[in-house]
């Protein structure tokens, strides 16, 4: 009977594929799909990047509240944590709110949801374009 060997890449070829991927994941937080976009999986990026600029867009022009990093309690930290997730977006939502949120009407109260739904969006982009860059099938 023969053994069956199995070749496992170098070390070194390991830790410069995961540099790569971390790399690839935070490029997809910072500008939702481009992570994807340098995979070349170019429907991927664009369905990411054109998502969540709409819902970014609805979102602060439904006047939503986008939270901030002074938040008083664990649920203002959580909405900060989901609208931070938009990356280079939530500096757009930021520019968008000239006026202010207006959560006293439902529209804000759906805007809110609008942007906290495009940062937890783009978190899973990201996520999921690390993951492809290891070499994970996701």
């Amino acid at each position: 009977m023969t053994e069956e060997t199995q070749v496992t890449p170098a070390p070194q070829h390991d830790a410069k594929r995961e540099t790569r991927a971390v790399a690839i994941g935070l490029a997809g937080w910072i500008l939702p799909g481009l992570g994807h976009a340098l995979q070349k999986m170019w429907g991927r990026a664009a369905a990411c990047f054109l998502t969540v600029a709409a819902l970014v867009v609805i979102g602060a022009g439904m006047r939503g509240n986008l939270f901030t990093s002074d938040g008083g309690d664990a649920f203002a930290s959580l909405g900060y944590l989901a609208d931070l997730g938009a990356g280079s977006f939530y500096l757009l939502a930021r520019s968008l709110e000239t006026h202010g949120p207006d959560v006293s009407h439902a529209d804000g109260d759906y805007g809110t949801r609008f942007l906290a739904v495009a940062g937890v969006l783009n978190l899973l982009a990201a996520l999921h374009a690390y993951e492809a860059a290891r070499g994970r099938k996701a």
